[in-house]
């Protein structure tokens, strides 16, 4: 069976594996991305326009339960939503909990709740698993959920190869592809998440800057977890690796014996202060003479049934939490980022956010055609 038909039974797993290894990187780093322009986005999960609420009086005593699209409680997702809602319901005397139940359930939750007692806390995924075929458009599309707002993001989404490689960024490895025309570059990645879509960029811009004869010698290893990818890596069955830079920061690090070392080749998202790790934006990999820049942000979501006052409120509590000092130093701590958009920035942005990488995901080719 080919790998396409197996995305979409094997994606929860491997997601698990792909969401907890994705830990960030140290240091402090600029937002992800400007605030949004006006969106043209469908309106039918928007609830109506209300009056600021305040959550004090309106969430005191609340019991919310917070779905979450991943199973680990070590993993960004859980790290993240356990932080901020902790926080929100310390602050406002509600008692709101993180239910680990993975990206499957955790749409189907979403989609189907009609009250105010269960909410989902996911990042890119919500879209990406759409896009990647795993999850039916017409029943898990952003426009059947309300999109709430965003309280932080992960910097650390990289790519690293052997020290011993012959080139220490994307760009260097690309040039020396194209000196090697025999040479074949594996990158080991899952199928169906944030590093196929890194490794999406990585080959369009090969196709874009040396043409095809160069691109389809860039193959995608399809394996699992940080340690299953950095072990392919060691045994030489790969190139290089997506993973997490905080996952493989200590392979970076001088005295690292030869075998091990490892160098961090490319960031898929904004620079991260005190590393000289280069962007892939540093390096000049665009998609269609625009930068390529992607860091994962996490979102809250409703159910369409969500009142409009429910939605101010958590708005207004996420907002007085997402932009203290304690809440970022947390956050930094635990090695990602605080920002905050309301449900209206935040809907702007995701739908932005999605409408891109669909087109970089329409534009490359099968990713059955790209393994080997």
């Amino acid at each position: 069976m080919k790998l396409k038909k197996l995305i979409s039974i094997a994606l929860a797993a491997l997601m698990v594996a792909t969401m907890a290894a994705c830990n960030g990187g140290s240091g402090g780093s600029t937002a992800p991305a400007p605030a949004p322009a006006p969106s043209t986005s469908p309106s039918s999960g928007d609830p109506a326009p209300a009056p600021e609420v305040d959550p004090a009086e309106y969430l005191k005593g609340k019991t919310i339960r917070v779905v979450i699209g991943a199973t680990s409680v070590t993993g960004d997702t859980y790290l993240t939503a356990d932080l901020v809602t902790r926080m929100i319901s310390e602050k406002y005397g509600c008692n709101i909990k993180v239910d680990p139940i993975g990206a499957g359930r955790a749409l189907e939750e979403i989609v189907s709740t009609k009250g105010e007692d269960t909410i989902m806390m996911f990042h890119d995924m919500t879209y990406l698993g759409v896009l990647f075929g795993a999850y039916d458009a017409d029943d898990y599309s952003m426009d059947k959920m309300i999109v709430g707002g965003s309280y932080g993001y992960n910097p650390g989404d990289c790519f690293a190869a052997s020290a011993s490689a012959p080139y220490t960024t994307i760009a260097e490895m690309g040039k020396w592809m194209s000196e090697n025309p025999n040479e074949v570059v594996r990158l080991a990645v899952e199928a169906g998440g944030v590093s196929q879509l890194g490794f999406d960029a990585i080959y369009m811009w090969l196709e874009e800057t040396y043409g095809e004869a160069v691109a389809k010698n860039l193959k995608a290893f399809v394996t699992g977890s940080t340690s299953e990818k950095l072990q392919a890596l060691w045994d030489g069955n790969c190139q290089g690796i997506y993973a997490a830079a905080s996952a493989v920061e200590e392979y970076t690090l001088d005295g690292v014996d030869a075998q091990l070392k490892v160098n961090v080749i490319g960031l898929m998202g904004s620079k991260i202060e005190g590393k000289e790790w280069p962007t892939f934006a540093d390096q000049g990999i665009s998609i269609g003479g625009e930068p390529f820049n992607f860091s994962k942000e996490y979102f809250a979501f409703y159910g369409t049934g969500a009142s409009s006052e429910f939605v101010s409120a958590m708005d207004a509590a996420f907002e007085a939490v997402a932009t203290s000092p304690e809440y970022k130093t947390a956050i930094e701590a635990l090695g990602y980022r605080a920002q905050f958009m309301d449900h209206n920035a935040a809907k702007d942005h995701i739908y932005q956010k999605r409408d891109k990488m669909s087109a970089v995901i329409a534009d490359c080719p099968d990713f059955d055609a790209l393994v080997g």
